[in-house]
């Protein structure tokens, strides 16, 4: 029995589950704060707006806002922001464009100063 219940404990667990944020929820989870993948990029949102970017070691400086509950980022070379809803579990970030879309995942830590 307790077998039993340390793999279903274990198995409740590993499924995370995702919540959809809404713009407060945003602003008190993510602004001034790092989103990144741990490994080659991180996004650094600034509560002015301010979107400080660097990528496997190109940096850029961009912008962002919240609209319609969704998180919007200027992308390089890319004319206007990109908007993504933010679903969110613990630390854990998953944002995607559309329902149809594919999601990408990343973290959000406290920001590291560079």
């Amino acid at each position: 029995m307790l077998l039993l219940t340390s793999v279903y404990g274990w198995k409740a667990q590993a499924q995370e589950t995702f919540q959809l944020l809404r713009e407060k929820e945003i602003r008190a989870r993510v602004v001034g704060k790092d989103i990144t993948d741990a490994a080659h990029w991180v996004n650094y949102l600034r509560p002015d707006g301010v979107l400080l970017s660097s990528e496997s070691g190109s940096k850029w400086t961009g912008a962002w806002k919240i609209q319609n509950n969704k998180l919007c980022m200027s992308i390089p070379n890319v004319e206007g922001l990109s908007c993504n809803q933010v679903w969110m579990s613990g630390t854990n970030i998953r944002m995607r464009a559309n329902k149809d879309q594919e999601t990408f995942d990343a973290t959000v830590e406290k920001h590291r100063a560079n």
